[in-house]
């Protein structure tokens, strides 16, 4: 018997119809596929070019963190044809694609805005010991802050003439109420 009889080429046409599929697939997903900018407009990367040559790429326009951008193609895997929006134009044009991203970047803060309000409204009333207490706890950082702060207070303290031990601020706000008096400032 012939080997073409016993090969099997059903198997052989159906993968090759599975990895032709997987490719138009692939290659649809690139063209259209909406991406975010993910670094800032001060970036040299975030220009629009209008080619991929060094030497005779005209900037188009600036791209700004989170700013929604439409792949058209892909060349070279170092640059991507884009379409973007810069103010009331569409512009189409080549960024690198390490500056993309399929999610737009999430920007928190450090500090929770319950938390401003709250020490914000604290320190209205003037930081007093509960609340550098509840600083120190908060954050090893801030601890260190603080304790370098007092460290400095009891320093300046003892230079004006009061208690190292006791960084009494009276006795620095009377030397500059003198200096003030004397010097004629007030």
């Amino acid at each position: 018997m012939q080997w073409w009889k016993k090969f099997p080429w059903r198997r052989l046409l159906a993968l090759v119809l599975v990895i032709a599929v997987a490719l138009v697939v692939a290659v649809n997903q690139v063209r259209g596929e909406t991406m975010y900018v993910k670094v800032d407009s001060s970036s040299p990367d975030a220009v629009i070019q209008s080619s991929t040559d060094f030497f005779d790429a005209e900037p188009l326009g600036k791209l700004a963190m989170n700013d929604e951008v439409e792949l058209l193609d892909k060349k070279d895997g170092e640059y991507v044809l884009i379409r973007a929006k810069i103010g009331d134009k569409e512009v189409e044009g080549w960024v690198k694609s390490l500056v993309l991203s399929k999610e737009p970047m999430r920007v928190e803060s450090r500090v929770s805005e319950s938390a401003g309000s709250k020490n914000s409204a604290q320190a209205s009333k003037g930081l007093n010991a509960a609340i550098e207490k509840e600083m120190r706890e908060g954050s090893p950082e801030m601890n260190t802050a603080l304790k370098r702060i007092d460290d400095y207070e009891a320093s300046r303290n003892k230079l004006m003439g009061g208690d190292a031990k006791d960084p009494d601020a009276s006795v620095q706000n009377q030397h500059v109420r003198d200096f003030a008096t004397n010097g004629k400032l007030k």
